[in-house]
């Protein structure tokens, strides 16, 4: 049993030493678990906060290239960095590259752009003319799940409470109490911070708000 597993049974009312439902086993912990791995999973997703650096060697004339982690789930590149010019690479996407080149593929030399191709490809512009470069990717992840509590848990200190009351929540609604589900889930809202990524009304927009006078006008 690990700590937000923990959490979670003292705020359903368990007894953390010896539960009388949640069992410290990976089949007694397993929904919440389940319960917790889904609130990381959408925490990374809308917060970006889990980054991986991922290395793609060049090769001549290959313009596209499969990104594939071994654990975690590839999201979106944040960052590009080609260690042969030591450069920033530019993103684009095909719409642009077709509508610069029709025959852009056709380009050769030292990549200066990259683009995202479907969920886990990305090509570059121009083709490498010469193998031997090398380019370091920094990329948003989806952690894997855990199973187990051995297993490291890959979210941020900061939304480790926003998680809790995710599967808190979840466990209410198991049980029909829709009142504390809700409470909960407002809380786990209000602690990964959606409520201000994602406003309710999109006109809304943030700003500073001052109390000082205005400037003295004069009467016309």
């Amino acid at each position: 049993m690990n700590d937000l597993e923990t959490h979670v049974l003292e705020l359903i009312g368990e007894d953390t030493d010896s539960p009388d439902v949640f069992t410290d086993t990976d089949t007694g912990m397993a929904p919440i678990r389940d319960s917790l791995n889904d609130a990381i999973e959408e925490i990374t997703m809308l917060t970006g906060s889990v980054k991986r650096p991922y290395y793609v060697p060049l090769i001549a004339d290959r313009a596209f290239y499969r990104l594939s982690f071994q654990r975690d789930s590839f999201a979106w590149i944040t960052d590009a960095w080609i260690y042969q010019t030591k450069k920033r690479l530019t993103q684009t996407d095909l719409i642009k590259l077709n509508s610069f080149n029709p025959r852009w593929m056709l380009n050769s030399g030292t990549p200066e752009a990259y683009c995202p191709v479907g969920l886990d490809k990305v090509c570059f512009w121009p083709t490498p003319a010469a193998t031997g470069g090398m380019v370091e990717f920094t990329c948003v992840v989806i952690p894997q799940r855990y199973t187990s509590s051995a297993d490291r848990i890959a979210v941020r200190e900061e939304f480790k409470w926003a998680a809790v009351h995710y599967a808190v929540s979840e466990y209410y609604a198991s049980r029909g109490d829709a009142k504390q589900a809700l409470e909960h889930l407002n809380l786990y809202v209000e602690k990964s911070g959606i409520q201000t990524l994602y406003p309710q009304a999109q006109e809304r927009t943030w700003g500073y708000k001052t109390n000082k006078e205005y400037w003295p006008r004069v009467n016309a």
